[in-house]
């Protein structure tokens, strides 16, 4: 990579919760990648109701990712609308995301955490294994049903059994 490229991308200042105040920044990020293929829709409306529940990944004022923890049921919660900037790409910046809410599970004391994913090598890094979709029949009760590729779902599942032993998860988790 040249260096013009390299000076163009962001460098990582912090994770935080998010806020009401950034709910039209992780819309944008969403929109941006659903028409990519990476993301399902999430209207403008679930976001800002739920902001809460996701981090952001900031550069000074600027949001360049974003991801989301959502309750699927009581044993089970869902990492997803995990997304970087275009821009922000290959820094460590969604991996960053991912491992502060994996973290952030662990604290809620919540007991698997599952995702879907084209990538799931960085699940895998962080103690998720790859499993059938029928594994996950919150998930397909509460999301695939609707989706226009459900039955020919091109994303791996991979879930976190998050009770599984106390040592954590492996490879680096910041505490948000």
């Amino acid at each position: 990579m040249s260096n013009r490229h390299a000076a163009a991308r962001p460098t990582l200042t912090s994770i935080r919760l998010a806020n009401q105040a950034d709910a039209t920044a992780i819309n944008k990020l969403v929109t941006a990648n659903v028409g990519l293929g990476q993301l399902l829709p999430r209207s403008a409306e679930d976001i800002q109701r739920n902001v809460a529940r996701f981090v952001v990944a900031t550069k000074g004022s600027l949001i360049v990712g974003c991801g989301e923890l959502a309750p699927l049921s009581d044993t089970l919660s869902e990492i997803r609308s995990l997304v970087v900037s275009i821009e922000a790409r290959g820094c460590g910046i969604g991996s960053e995301i991912l491992g502060s809410l994996v973290t952030m599970g662990r604290q809620k004391n919540l007991p698997r955490l599952c995702a879907f994913t084209h990538v799931p090598h960085p699940f895998v890094s962080l103690g998720f294994s790859i499993v059938p979709h029928t594994w996950l029949p919150e998930k397909i009760m509460t999301d695939c049903q609707r989706c226009d590729w459900f039955r020919r779902c091109e994303q791996y599942a991979v879930v976190n059994e998050l009770s599984w032993g106390q040592s954590g998860p492996r490879g680096t988790a910041r505490t948000i």
